[in-house]
């Protein structure tokens, strides 16, 4: 009598299909899961970074009487520019960087010893190399290395005087002429002192005022 013989069975084509499938959609919900951990981790790591450099602001204006504010921190308005890749949001915090470090002369260190002396940092634990965008033709102790201030997202923080600039035009035309005074319309910036965000990894032109703004994702001050 014949031993019995066993028949291996192999995969149908369908199967091996069904299986591909079900490891794709695997895969496919652990990216996502892991994407939304590190939105989650950035988001965390622009409020708080954004916390510190406001409260660098408000030590700099106890010493100074206002936020950081020059012509090019007053000329970018969170209300219309979502670029944190433009010049404009990289001569505004380059300027906010150089003047909560006390580095002048941006070559990415604070020297005191200088001729003339530099003015002493805000934020003197805070402004590590991850946090900076520096230009990759230069050395640290070059003049200019630095050219910004780095968001968790890669790209520049915003920071603006708009709305500090309009509030001091007002005052000014309520001394002069109060009859005339009126604040701006539609308002500019957002803060009478300073405006600071991140555009969380957008860059899209908002429109303040329509349902899904961008600014919406934006981690803010405001």
């Amino acid at each position: 009598m014949p031993a019995p013989t066993h028949r291996l069975r192999a995969f149908t084509l369908i199967e091996m299909l069904v299986v591909m499938a079900v490891i794709a959609i695997l895969v496919a919900i652990l990216l996502n899961l892991n994407g939304l951990v590190q939105s989650n981790a950035a988001r965390t790591r622009a409020r708080g970074e954004i916390q510190a450099l406001e409260s660098g602001c408000k030590s700099y204006q106890a010493d100074n009487g206002s936020y950081p504010q020059d012509t090019k921190t007053d000329a970018l308005d969170p209300r219309a520019n979502g670029d944190p890749n433009s010049q404009a949001y990289k001569d505004a915090s380059l300027y906010l960087y150089k003047q909560l470090s006390g580095d002048l002369n941006a070559d990415g260190r604070n020297d005191p010893n200088a001729n003339p002396p530099e003015p002493k940092s805000y934020l003197s634990d805070f402004f590590t190399p991850n946090r900076l965008g520096t230009d990759s033709t230069k050395a640290v102790g070059t003049p200019g290395y630095v050219t910004s201030l780095k968001d968790p997202y890669g790209n520049c923080y915003g920071y603006s005087t708009k709305g500090a600039a309009a509030e001091q035009k007002y005052r000014t035309d309520v001394a002069t002429n109060p009859a005339t005074a009126k604040r701006a319309t539609p308002p500019e910036g957002y803060n009478p002192t300073g405006d600071l965000w991140s555009t969380g990894g957008k860059a899209t032109a908002p429109t303040p005022g329509v349902t899904g703004d961008v600014t919406n994702v934006w981690v803010k001050n405001w």
